[in-house]
C-alpha cells in the first residue's frame, strides 16, 4: 500500500522543507510535490515529518545487580514507538557461564514477536580464550559491528584495563567494530577516601564517582583509540571537561559521544531530596548544567540517548538506608527523549526539527551502522516516520509507563505525536498504538 504524507515540514539530514513524503513497500518512496494518488493519505498540516528516532542505548529485558529490570522487550518498545522512537539498541553481555552467541542467541528469542519498534543489541564479551575471540570474530561478520566496554564495574566482571582495551582495538578494530565506552577511572574511584563521607545520603554517590574519574578515563581512551586508529563512541557523558576534550579530539580522530536528558535537565540537587536515592544513575548528575546545555546547543554532543535503565520502585526502595551503593543504580527515560531534547531549541520549531533529524536519527544510524535503512528521510531507506505537531495540549513526561519512579515529575510538554509509521505501517496515532497486538518491530541484524 502506497501512503502520502502531505503538507508538512519535513526533516531529515539536518534541513527542513516544505515537501510531501511518498511511502511505499516498507521503504520511502519520494520526497517532493505532486506525488500522485495514494490509497491511504495522512495530513501533516502544521505538523513536522521526521524520520524515526533511534535511541543507542537502552536497557530493557535484563537484570542488573539484584533486580530485573521493569521494561521487558514488548513494555519497552511500546513506550518507545509511542514516543517516536522506531528503533532502539540494547545489550547483551556475556555471563560467566555462557559463550557470547549463548547470550545474544537468548536476548533475541526473548525480543522474538513481541517488539512493536526494531531492535539491534551491542556486544559485551567477558571471557578473553581463543574460542571467545573466534565467536566475536564470527559475531561481526554476522554484522555485529558494535561493542560496548567499561573501564569501570571491576567487581561485576565488566572492567577492562588498557592492556586488554588494547587488545580488542587492536584485533576488531580492522574487522570493522565500533567501540562503546563507559568511561570512569576505576583506579580513581578505588581511591576515594569514604570515611569522611556520610553514605547514608544520596548526594554521597556524586563524591563516590567524582568528575575527575570520568574525565582521566575519556582522556585515556582518546589517546589510545586515536593511536589504534580505531571509532569511538563515549556513552552517557556528564561532564563538562570530557565533552569539551571530545568536541576537540574531532579534528584528529574518529569520535562522538551521547549525553541523557538527565545530565542536560537535572543535577546534583536531586541527590539532596529526602528520597534523592530514586535519581541514582552512573555517572551521577553534576552541577554546572547551565555551561553543559551550551556545549549541547554548540553541538558538542552528537547524539542523545536516554541509557533507559528502569527499576520497579519497590526495587529502587530496596535498600537498608545506610549505603546508596547498594540502591538499583539507573533511570528511566524512553519516554522523554524526543521532548527533553526539542526542548533545548523549542523557541525555533524550526531548528529543534532539524536537530532532532540529526541528534536523534541520523547520527545514532551512522554510529549503529543501520545508516543504509535507517536515520533519514530518503528514497530507499525504511518507511520509519514521526509527524509531529509542537502545539498539542501540555501532558507530563512520562519517561516509561512501567512500575518506575520518573526522573521528571512536573515536567510537562506540548509535543504531541501525531502519527508514527513503522515500516510504512501505521502504529500510533495522536499518542496511542493503533494496534497493541499487531508487533511490527523486526530484530538487527536480520541473519536468521
Amino acid at each position: 500500500m502506497k501512503t502520502l504524507v502531505r503538507n508538512g515540514r519535513i526533516a531529515s539530514d539536518g534541513r527542513v522543507e516544505s515537501a510531501d513524503l511518498l511511502l511505499a513497500d516498507g521503504v520511502v518512496a519520494a520526497v517532493g510535490h505532486d506525488l500522485g494518488p495514494a490509497e491511504r493519505e495522512i495530513d501533516a498540516s502544521g505538523c513536522w515529518v521526521l524520520p524515526g528516532l533511534v535511541d543507542l542505548h537502552v536497557h530493557v529485558a535484563d537484570r542488573i545487580g539484584r533486580f530485573e529490570l521493569a521494561d521487558d522487550y514488548e513494555s519497552g518498545t511500546r513506550v518507545a514507538v509511542k514516543n517516536g522512537i522506531t528503533t532502539l539498541a540494547a545489550f547483551v553481555t556475556q555471563g560467566p557461564a555462557e559463550s557470547l552467541g549463548e547470550a545474544l542467541r537468548r536476548a533475541r528469542a526473548r525480543a522474538a514477536g513481541r517488539c512493536h519498534a526494531d531492535v539491534t543489541w551491542h556486544l559485551t564479551p567477558t571471557r578473553f580464550e581463543a574460542a571467545d575471540w573466534a565467536e566475536m570474530e564470527e559475531l561481526v561478520r554476522a554484522g555485529y559491528r558494535t561493542f560496548k566496554l567499561y573501564t569501570t564495574y571491576r567487581g561485576a566482571g565488566l572492567f577492562s584495563d588498557a592492556v586488554r582495551l588494547d587488545e580488542l582495538f587492536t584485533r576488531l578494530g580492522p574487522l570493522g567494530v565500533r567501540f562503546l565506552l563507559h568511561c570512569e577511572d576505576d583506579a580513581l574511584l578505588e581511591a576515594v577516601d569514604t570515611s569522611s563521607i556520610d553514605l547514608s545520603r544520596a548526594s554521597s554517590h556524586a563524591k563516590l564517582r567524582p568528575e575527575a574519574a570520568e574525565v582521566s578515563a575519556v582522556t585515556a581512551l582518546l589517546d589510545l583509540a586515536c593511536r589504534r586508529g580505531v571509532p569511538l563512541h563515549v556513552v552517557h557523558v556528564s561532564t563538562v571537561g570530557a565533552a569539551e576534550r571530545i568536541r576537540d579530539a574531532r579534528a584528529r580522530q574518529d569520535v562522538t559521544c551521547e549525553t541523557g536528558p538527565q545530565y542536560l535537565w537535572l543535577d546534583e540537587t536531586s541527590l539532596d531530596r529526602p528520597d534523592g536515592h530514586r535519581w541514582l544513575c552512573s555517572p551521577p548528575l553534576r552541577g554546572d548544567r547551565e555551561r553543559f546545555r551550551a556545549l549541547a546547543l554548540e553541538g558538542a554532543f552528537d547524539l542523545f540517548a536516554t541509557d533507559h535503565c528502569p527499576f520497579r520502585k519497590a526495587d529502587k526502595d530496596d535498600w537498608d538506608g545506610r549505603d546508596v551503593r547498594t540502591v538499583a543504580n539507573g533511570l528511566p527515560g524512553l519516554g522523554g527523549l524526543l521532548r527533553h531534547a526539542w526542548r533545548l531549541w523549542a523557541d525555533e520549531p524550526d531548528r529543534a526539527a532539524a536537530e532532532v533529524s540529526l541528534r536523534l536519527s541520523r547520527n545514532p544510524a551512522l554510529r549503529l551502522g543501520l545508516d543504509g535503512r535507517k536515520g533519514a528521510l530518503r528514497p530507499g531507506l525504511d518507511a520509519d516516520v514521526v509527524v509531529l505537531d509542537p502545539n498539542g495540549p501540555a501532558r507530563a513526561v512520562r519517561a516509561t509507563e512501567s512500575d518506575a519512579y520518573d526522573p521528571f515529575p512536573g515536567f510537562t510538554s506540548t509535543l504531541a505525536l501525531r502519527h508514527v509509521l513503522v515500516h510504512g505501517e501505521p502504529v500510533v496515532r495522536d499518542g496511542d498504538l493503533v494496534d497493541a497486538d499487531a508487533r511490527r518491530g523486526q530484530l538487527h541484524p536480520q541473519h536468521d
